[in-house]
């Protein structure tokens, strides 16, 4: 019986560690093709959103910029907790970097949200988002100063799964290209299933956290 649970455990860590793997090569895949929009040159936006992004530079660079800090800098803050209390002090300026990045994200996606292709269904979707995003970064940096480490690190599961819908959003555009769904319906469509998916996953893991009393990624 120990044995199984052993084995058990054993193969629930190695679960976990390939997911963060995962997870890590996307974030920064993602963070890679995001720079391009850095070089300001308009042949890198899409076709439908050009002249709108030409137009809006400042505030789709600033959208840009504080979602590539925190969609890079968010899967080392879920190292295991021997980690990052071995080195807190870099846990803790990582944390303070990746709040601006959820910030000055969060503020640029909502503004450009009125902006967004796909008419008001997909701006709505991409608005709440950027809402959402912003006050679960709130309330992880609320906790952490009321130093409650395990409401903080679930709070830190909803904002990462929303800060990871920039990925998902990609990858589901791939999947309803590759079934043939037309460009603007699958737009509108990912406006919410990138984020609203995500966001049942760390529910989720939230729940299963509480009933094991700790949350460990």
């Amino acid at each position: 019986m120990l044995k199984n649970k052993n084995v058990r455990s054993s193969n629930i860590r190695s679960i976990k560690q390939i997911g963060w793997i995962v997870m890590t090569a996307l974030a920064l895949l993602l963070f890679l093709v995001a720079s391009r929009y850095l070089t300001l040159n308009s042949e890198v936006y899409f076709e439908e959103q050009k002249a709108v992004y030409i137009a809006h530079r400042a505030g789709i660079s600033i959208h840009i910029v504080g979602a590539m800090l925190a969609i890079a800098i968010g899967p080392f803050q879920f190292l295991p907790q021997s980690i990052t209390k071995r080195y807190l002090k870099l846990h803790r300026w990582l944390g303070k970097i990746y709040m601006l990045g959820v910030l000055f994200g969060s503020l640029g996606g909502l503004y450009m949200a009125f902006l967004a292709y796909g008419g008001f269904i997909a701006r709505l979707g991409f608005a709440i988002l950027a809402i959402v995003w912003l006050f679960s970064g709130y309330m992880a940096y609320k906790h952490i100063r009321d130093r409650k480490i395990q409401l903080h690190r679930r709070w830190m599961v909803r904002n990462y799964a929303l800060t990871f819908a920039g990925v998902t959003l990609r990858l589901w555009q791939v999947v309803f290209e590759l079934i043939g769904v037309e460009f603007i319906q699958s737009y509108i469509i990912v406006a919410w299933l990138s984020w609203v998916l995500n966001l049942i996953v760390a529910e989720w893991m939230v729940s299963q956290s509480r009933a094991k009393g700790s949350l460990q990624i």
